[in-house]
């Protein structure tokens, strides 16, 4: 009986063990969920490898294969490449996480701090769950000097005359260009304008042409440096002109770049002074309501003069009874004519004379030549009304290799005006506006 009795026991032993088993297979399955193990990592660019880990939280129950994006500012290959396969992660069943590597390029570029973000996309189980734990950042370090633009000069004077060459303006690299390099520049007052006294900041953008102080070698604003290079050149070709005028100046402002930074010298200021020459002032006695004016021409011999003037005079501050034109020491050959014009007035006779004036350095010379001539009320000619006659060619010059020569006395017609004698025009462009400033085929003369 007794053994009877154990085997019994035994049996409901096993009846209970077995009912316990089957209790413990009827659980339902949890899925391993799936997240990255640091969010932010942080390396320098010289640091060789950064490792970014992707854990389960419990084994994989098979082989898997994790999908991943990959973004922020850093660019494979050129910042960083991957170890293995780009995009995709293997944990092998029974482990419990993998780890994406991650070489960093050590290059010589500054780029500031870059980032890589992954991104946790896809796996290729269905027993696998990704969190909401599912990116991670690494922050790249930048370890090399940034490149500072900015002018080798803050200031320059430079003449009108000086315009046999370019006017080379540097910007230079505190360091050589570790790529290409550009930079962008503005002009305080516009591209062309330099500012005086006389038309300072009234004059706004477009510009006559009369006003045209200096063009941009090759027209674009931006300066290219190669990489390698640690400096580049705006380039200015400078105009004479038949203007006496005060030192101007010609202000330069870097705005922008890629591939470097400006730096605190970042303004330019050119100061360009009156360059030499003869100045031809018409003055008349104080007359209390005499107006004249004064027009310069010019041509190959004083039979073909163009038929636009080349300058017309400004009233000098200093007296309204004068009238300024200048011809700048740059013209070496060249025929010249002048109209004195008696605008306006009352007075019969009217005297008036022409005088030529050497101007260097700044300076008017005390000795001059002197022209005088008379008009009377039958000479006047308001020019520019409607209907009005040209201006008369009343005296005529020529310039042979810097030297004035044949300057005749002023001829006093006897009524009005006439236009000059016009065999061959030198083709300027016709504008509106009165041109001032020096041709470039003048110098052909």
């Amino acid at each position: 009986m007794q053994k009877f009795t154990l085997s019994i026991c035994s049996v409901c032993a096993l009846l209970l063990l077995g009912i316990s088993s089957c209790k413990d297979d009827d659980e339902p399955f949890v899925k391993p969920k799936l997240s990255v193990g640091t969010e932010t990592v942080t390396i320098g660019e010289g640091g060789g490898t950064a490792e970014v880990e992707i854990v389960l939280d419990k084994a994989a129950p098979t082989d898997i294969t994790v999908e991943y994006s990959l973004g922020g500012t850093a660019v494979s290959p050129a910042d960083y490449s991957i170890v293995g396969t780009e995009g995709e992660i293997d944990i092998p069943q029974g482990q419990t996480s993998a780890t994406i590597k991650i070489s960093i390029v050590n290059d010589v570029v500054y780029e500031g701090d870059e980032t890589i973000e992954i991104e946790l996309q896809d796996v290729n189980s269905d027993d696998i769950e990704i969190t909401n734990d599912d990116e991670a950042i690494v922050t790249i370090t930048e370890d090399d000097a940034q490149s500072i633009a900015s002018f080798a000069t803050a200031a320059l004077t430079v003449k009108e005359s000086d315009n046999e060459t370019l006017l080379d303006i540097q910007i230079s690299l505190s360091s050589p260009a570790a790529q290409a390099v550009t930079i962008e520049y503005e002009f305080t007052h516009g591209d062309g304008f330099a500012t005086d006294d006389i038309y300072g900041a009234a004059q706004e953008p477009p510009i006559p042409a009369q006003y045209i102080d200096f063009e941009v070698e090759g027209g674009q604003q931006q300066v290219s440096i190669a990489q390698g290079a640690s400096s580049g050149l705006i380039q200015l070709q400078l105009f004479s002109d038949f203007l006496i005028e005060d030192d101007e100046t010609i202000e330069i402002t870097l705005t922008g770049a890629t591939g470097t930074t400006i730096g605190t010298n970042n303004k330019m200021t050119i100061t360009l002074a009156q360059e030499d020459g003869k100045a031809i002032v018409l003055v008349w006695d104080d007359y209390e309501d005499v107006d004249m004016d004064m027009f310069l021409w010019i041509g190959e011999t004083i039979t073909t003069f163009e038929p636009n003037p080349v300058a017309t005079s400004i009233t000098a501050a200093v007296d309204p009874q004068i009238e300024i034109v200048f011809i700048p020491s740059i013209v070496e050959n060249a025929a010249f004519g002048l109209s004195f014009v008696y605008y306006s007035g009352t007075e019969d006779p009217m005297n008036f004379e022409s005088h030529f004036i050497d101007f260097t350095d700044g300076e008017f010379a005390d000795d001059f030549d002197a022209y005088p001539g008379t008009y009377t009320l039958a000479n006047i000619n308001a020019w520019d009304e409607e209907g009005a006659p040209a201006p008369a060619v009343v005296q005529t010059f020529v310039i042979d290799a810097g030297t004035y020569k044949d300057i005749t006395d002023i001829e006093e017609p006897a009524t009005g005006s006439r236009k000059p004698t016009i065999s061959k025009p030198l083709g300027l462009k016709k504008t509106k506006s009165i041109p001032t400033k020096i041709p470039r085929w003048i110098r052909s003369f």
